[in-house]
């Protein structure tokens, strides 16, 4: 299988100028998807994953200070409001400035602080040892001072999010590229938002969030080579954004590369071929994926029988179906339902 993203060894992408146009194509429209706009399928993503954004610190540090984060399996988000510091990743580090946005889409264990050199607490001790109605945290001593907002996103699914396995391990979008300072509105009212603490803040703070992940979304997969942002990447082509959305919309279908092409206008081997080299799977790899994300939202909020999702999904037996998400979510369907209640239900 053709890798997902270029980024085997682990390496940085970091945006410093504005992404470009794909292809100058107009987006596809078809019946029960509405890819007017690329970001459109991708919204659907995210919605149906249930990834979701929640802001845990706005931070007002003064030199010297440091902050260390422990691995985790969210994605960590730093947004760097004023001021300078440095995040270290294993031996890399790098500088941030005023402006700067950080997305850590695997939650990696790294470190916030003024200097590499400056000793660093586990965020966890920081802010147990603040007041819980605080807006912003003062760390550190009496030095240079910077803010930060630092957050996460989150989704009810095991294993790799289907966006954020795309990307490396980290994207760091410059504060002075043009990209960067589209997302100043989106930084500067999600800010204020923490800050007013009002009532429905945290639901404004979220959906503000929710909104950032996908402006850093789209910059990145703008400034990708072809092929080098998978399917995120793909929806800026007409004929794969098409291809995509048909499966999107009837993941249970059984659908074969000819009519997916037919439907998208374009020869079946024009679309394999294109298909693979941008999304970066075969089609019915993707239809796979697909269908097991479909099930696994069936199995945490529905309460239809193994064999009725399995139909729903595209399985002509239960057996199979079993297979199937076992393979790609590491457990079988029973156990993944029981799994996703008891989490709900708690301790």
């Amino acid at each position: 299988m053709a890798p997902e993203t270029p980024f085997a060894d682990g390496s940085t992408f970091c945006l410093k100028r504005s992404g470009r146009e794909r292809r100058g194509q107009p987006a596809a429209s078809f019946e029960g998807m509405d890819l007017t706009h690329a970001s459109d399928l991708l919204g659907q993503i995210l919605e149906r994953t249930r990834l979701r954004g929640q802001l845990y610190c706005r931070t007002v540090a003064r030199a010297p200070w440091g902050l260390r984060f422990a691995p985790t399996t969210t994605a960590t988000l730093h947004l760097v409001i004023a001021g300078t510091c440095h995040l270290t990743q294993g031996r890399d580090s790098v500088a941030l400035g005023p402006g700067d946005v950080v997305l850590l889409p695997r939650g990696d264990g790294h470190a916030v602080a003024d200097s590499p050199r400056s000793p660093k607490q586990r965020v966890e001790d920081w802010l147990a040892s603040r007041g819980e109605g605080a807006s912003g945290y003062v760390l550190g001593g009496s030095g240079v001072e910077s803010r930060m907002l630092c957050g996460f996103f989150a989704f009810d699914e095991p294993g790799a999010h289907p966006v954020l396995r795309l990307l490396p391990e980290r994207v760091h979008l410059r504060g002075a590229s043009e990209d960067a300072r589209a997302l100043l509105p989106t930084v500067s009212m999600l800010e204020q938002e923490y800050a007013r603490g009002e009532r429905g803040s945290s639901v404004i703070v979220s959906r503000l969030l929710d909104i950032l992940l996908v402006q850093v979304l789209r910059a990145w997969a703008d400034a990708q080579p072809p092929g080098g942002a998978g399917w995120l990447g793909a929806l800026g082509d007409r004929t794969l954004a098409s291809a995509l959305g048909w499966m999107h919309a009837e993941p249970g279908r059984n659908w074969t590369v000819g009519e997916l092409a037919q439907r998208s206008g374009t020869s079946r081997a024009t679309l394999a071929r294109r298909f693979a080299s941008e999304v970066g799977v075969a089609p019915h790899e993707y239809l796979t994926r697909l269908r097991m994300q479909e099930a696994a939202q069936a199995l945490r909020e529905g309460q239809d029988g193994l064999a009725a999702i399995a139909v729903r999904v595209g399985y002509e037996s239960e057996f199979a179906f079993n297979r199937a998400f076992r393979r790609e979510m590491g457990m079988p369907p029973g156990e993944y339902r029981r799994k996703a209640r008891e989490e709900v239900q708690g301790p």
